[in-house]
C-alpha cells in the first residue's frame, strides 16, 4: 500500500507524490554524503604549506559553488579534523567576515605553516597552490583536467 503526500508548488497548486520517492530523495542526500562533507573531504587532502581556492574546490566537489564552499568553511566551529585556513580566494587573499577574527587567525595559522603573504596580505598561488589528485573524489571525472589549471586572477 502507497501512501500519498500532498505539498503546494509555488503557484499554490497542490502537488502529490509518493512516500517512497520523497524517502529515496531524502536518502540520497543523507548527511554522510552531504556536500558540506565532501567539501570537507577535499579540504583535509590540501596538505600542510600549500593552500586551495574556494572555486578549485567547488570544482572538485560535485554540485557545488565556491559560495557553497564558503559557508562550509564558516559552519566548521569546532571541527579540527579540517583545516578550513587552507582555502582562500582566487585572488590569493584571504577572504574577510561579518564578525570576529577569523581572518587574522587564519593568517597566523598559515603563516605558522610557512605561507608568506606580500605587502598586499596575498599569497602566491603559483608557489604555494595546491594541485593534488582529485581521483575518487568526483562523480565526474572530466574535471580532473581542469584541475591542474591555473585560475584566472
Amino acid at each position: 500500500m502507497m501512501r500519498l503526500n500532498k505539498g503546494k508548488n509555488n503557484r499554490g497548486e497542490f502537488l502529490s507524490f509518493s512516500q517512497k520517492a520523497s524517502s529515496n530523495f531524502l536518502r540520497k542526500y543523507d548527511t554522510k554524503d552531504s556536500v558540506y562533507e565532501r567539501i570537507y573531504e577535499v579540504v583535509r587532502r590540501v596538505p600542510r604549506g600549500q593552500v586551495a581556492t574556494y572555486g578549485q574546490i567547488a570544482k572538485i566537489v560535485d554540485r557545488c559553488t565556491p559560495r557553497m564552499v564558503g559557508y562550509a568553511m564558516a559552519a566548521l566551529r569546532g571541527r579540527p579534523d579540517v583545516p578550513w585556513q587552507r582555502v582562500i580566494n582566487a585572488q590569493g587573499e584571504i577572504s574577510t567576515r561579518a564578525r570576529g577574527d577569523g581572518a587574522l587567525r587564519q593568517r597566523k595559522l598559515l603563516e605558522k605553516e610557512g605561507i608568506r603573504f606580500d605587502p598586499r596580505g596575498r599569497v602566491n598561488l603559483r608557489k604555494v597552490r595546491w594541485v593534488g589528485s582529485i581521483q575518487g573524489m568526483s562523480r565526474k571525472p572530466s574535471l580532473e583536467k581542469h584541475f591542474g589549471k591555473e585560475e584566472k586572477i
